[in-house]
């Protein structure tokens, strides 16, 4: 299968060229950015650097295509650059496809983002998209305007179109201010502050990689929208292993959630379910609980020292 992976050289990107390229899938991947020095390697794949704000870029992009993985976005707080770039860009990939000589499906990576709050638990994908109630309103709209307008073009195109919703994608390390946050207080001794029960649904790259090939393969999943996860964690948990792994002497204290004067990130509960997934794609994760458990730990620990 001809793969085009859109945003391809971010972390989701090289660990999905890998998954595909392994699997022996003929891969491209299209970035505005410079070939990544983690791309160097045996794994045999085309790169090619433009912006999909360039309808011509995306033409070349797209053309004999089977499937494209949309994951480009700019995360830019200007409203001029999402809706001028970003969806401007998905348009260009939308009409690309839609008009491909070759019928190909496209994959879209949203985000949880699009649900504004979590208003009632767990969050599924019939929870209402509270946008001007999201901690990042703009990032919200953005988000979801891209996936209305797959829905349009796969109603009145006709183009198989799948959305998946996730909160935060960990590999072999695993990113995120309010995380570094954390570690850093603890190696400095300094309190962790948490809100009990706060906290979110977490998934592997390898498991987003597996559920994104299955909807590949899945035409009743085109039209769909899908949460995806591999484990729900508190931030009380993953402070205790921030503990752990740095031997600090920090306490972790807690602040009721009406008290809260932090991120607003860290008094949220995202506790994503997908039960459709697995019902519909036989989604299941690669691991047991403590399995995931083991692999967040090893991902923390890589982002630990440089911190």
């Amino acid at each position: 299968m001809k793969v085009l992976i859109v945003g391809g050289a971010g972390e989701v990107g090289r660990s999905l060229m890998k998954s595909f390229s392994q699997q022996g899938h003929d891969v491209t991947l299209l970035d505005r950015a410079p070939k990544h020095p983690e791309m160097e390697g045996n794994l045999s794949f085309t790169y090619l650097q433009g912006d999909i704000a360039d309808p011509v870029v995306v033409r070349e992009g797209v053309q004999k295509k089977e499937a494209i993985i949309h994951l480009a976005w700019s995360f830019s707080d200007d409203p001029s650059t999402v809706f001028n770039e970003d969806l401007r860009g998905h348009i260009h990939l939308l009409e690309a496809a839609a008009s491909s000589s070759t019928r190909c499906c496209l994959i879209y990576t949203s985000t949880a983002t699009v649900y504004g709050r979590a208003a009632v638990h767990p969050v599924t994908e019939s929870h209402p998209c509270l946008i001007d109630e999201a901690r990042k309103p703009l990032y919200a709209l953005g988000k979801y305007a891209a996936e209305e307008l797959c829905k349009l073009y796969s109603r009145e195109r006709g183009l198989p179109v799948t959305i998946f919703r996730f909160w935060w994608a960990f590999g072999e390390s695993i990113g995120g201010r309010h995380l570094r946050d954390l570690v850093r207080k603890a190696m400095r001794h300094e309190p962790l502050e948490m809100v009990r029960g706060a906290g979110g649904a977490f998934v592997t790259m390898a498991d987003l990689g597996r559920a994104i090939a299955s909807a590949i393969a899945t035409p009743a999943a085109s039209g769909q929208v899908y949460n995806v996860g591999s484990l729900f964690l508190t931030w009380e948990e993953i402070g205790s292993m921030i503990l752990g792994l740095t031997q600090s002497k920090s306490t972790i204290q807690f602040i009721p959630s009406d008290q809260w004067k932090g991120p607003a990130f860290l008094n949220e509960v995202w506790d994503l379910s997908w039960d459709k997934a697995r019902r519909e794609l036989g989604y299941q994760t690669s691991g047991s609980a403590e399995e995931m458990k083991a692999r967040f730990v090893r991902a923390l620990q890589s982002c630990i020292a440089p911190t």
